[in-house]
């Protein structure tokens, strides 16, 4: 077989697909073509395989790893789930542990540390102090994690913020990576209607260079939860390009993600889509994110990330939800369908200072809804950590923006309130600046804020207390 193999991709056929008679057969023809690929350091060819694929998950099975190229040639996957919960592919590797000072991280520069002299490496920080002491009303607070790309001993970025502060503790992992772009794409994925457990889909960990391409995941309403159709953790540099999301195991009262991520620099999105019960995304630790094009319910940061740009893009019916944020949130000739445009995420109390940015955007706005950005509540708790400890609002710019008022509205706020009971000065918001704004349906009255809030000095708005609209 090892002379058979070297050098030329598997078929599935090859270890039995064509020939197995029951659905857990066909799992483990899979399987077992993946392993020996990766055994042999090829790829797997789908080319003429049986359409569709019917597996089920047997109880003690393991993920099918997947090789650098895997073109799957436009498969459908039918899987069946009375097992447990399961992970069907995977593309991971190990990590060790290394020592690097606090000083180092922040100045880019690994050149003296040994192993990181040559070639390419992920860097993956944990900070073992808290961010977040407690997320209110759940029983965990929020470790703030990092990945950092070094080539040749030089970062290619820099952390979300510092680690060279007195409250930081780092533990650091390390793993070598190639730039060889690893690939996923042409697979369609049906979960079964009566799965007893669910079957999440992707599992991506400590890589570089990754894209995920043509990929349709459909889920049946089911009574299951608590979803992670794909999920992507301490990576860099992934492509998400034409991912469909047709629902996901989640409720409108419980969360379950189409796509879960978690320390990842560098992520693009083209051409998504997704819908679900609960918001597709589910994301923490996110250092420069793009969409394009994506037509989906939610984009949200839980807590800790920078510089996010959603790029003609639709939003409908529920919110794009942010906490402790740094750095610029744009959002460029986006619309918004009966959907809040920023929610600042309270339960983390973590108001940290960003600046978000409208250009060309179209907003359709319910009378329920006006207003640009949800800051939920303002309180005098304070997280112990001096970065996530002041309450800051961003600055906020519409250039060349249209509000079309689907029902009346005397008002139309920037920041909503429920409630102000903190007592000290908000910090960083200066501004508000509207230029070239078009109104429809009504006119309205340009406020600051459902509610006064304490800040420091003047905020610069201009079209502050103007009617609009016709």
């Amino acid at each position: 077989m090892t002379d058979f193999v070297r050098g030329q991709a598997l078929s599935p056929c090859m270890y039995g697909l064509d020939t197995a008679k029951t659905d857990v057969e066909r799992f483990y023809a899979l399987y077992n073509t993946h392993l020996e690929a990766i055994k042999y350091g090829v790829d797997v060819d789908y080319d003429g395989v049986p359409n569709p694929i019917n597996i089920e998950i047997p109880k003690d099975a393991q993920s099918i790893p997947l090789t650098k190229y895997n073109f799957f040639n436009n498969v459908v996957i039918n899987v069946k789930n009375s097992s447990k919960n399961f992970y069907l592919f995977r593309m991971t590797q190990p990590t060790d542990s290394i020592y690097v000072s606090k000083k180092t991280i922040d100045a880019g520069d690994f050149t003296n540390v040994k192993g990181l002299r040559q070639g390419h490496h992920l860097l993956i920080l944990t900070d073992n102090c808290l961010w977040v002491d407690k997320r209110q009303g759940h029983e965990y607070g929020h470790t703030r994690r990092d990945i950092i790309l070094v080539e040749n001993g030089k970062a290619a970025n820099k952390p979300i913020m510092p680690y060279n502060t007195p409250e930081t503790k780092p533990s650091v992992q390390v793993c070598a990576v190639s730039d060889v772009i690893k690939v996923i794409s042409g697979i369609t994925i049906n979960r079964d209607k009566d799965a007893k457990f669910k079957t999440f889909c992707f599992d991506i960990q400590n890589q570089y260079n990754v894209e995920l391409c043509d990929i349709n995941i459909n889920t049946p309403a089911s009574t299951l939860t608590a979803d992670n159709a794909i999920r992507i953790s301490d990576c860099a540099k992934v492509q998400l390009d034409h991912v469909h999301i047709n629902g996901t195991y989640s409720r409108t009262d419980y969360y379950g993600y189409g796509i879960l991520m978690n320390n990842v620099w560098q992520s693009d999105m083209l051409n998504l889509y997704g819908r679900a019960n609960w918001g597709i995304f589910g994301t923490n630790n996110i250092n420069v994110a793009n969409l394009n094009n994506c037509d989906i319910n939610r984009y949200d940061i839980h807590c800790y990330g920078r510089d996010i740009t959603l790029q003609n893009c639709k939003f409908s019916n529920l919110y794009n939800q942010f906490s402790s944020v740094y750095g610029t949130v744009t959002f460029d000739k986006c619309v918004f369908n009966k959907h809040v445009p920023v929610l600042l995420e309270s339960s983390y109390n973590a108001y940290t200072p960003f600046d978000l940015v409208f250009t060309n955007c179209v907003f359709n706005v319910p009378s329920a809804n006006n207003y640009l950005v949800d800051a939920r509540y303002l309180t005098d708790i304070r997280n112990s950590r001096p970065e996530t400890a002041p309450k800051n609002l961003p600055n906020v710019t519409l250039t060349k923006c249209t509000i079309n008022l689907l029902e009346d509205m005397k008002r139309f706020y920037i920041f909503r309130f429920g409630s102000v009971t903190y007592e000290g000065k908000v910090g960083h918001i200066t501004d508000i600046n509207i230029t070239d704004l078009k109104v429809n349906g009504g006119k309205t009255t340009l406020k600051v804020s459902t509610k006064d809030f304490p800040h420091n000095g003047t905020i610069h708005f201009p079209m502050y207390n103007k009617t609009v609209g016709k």
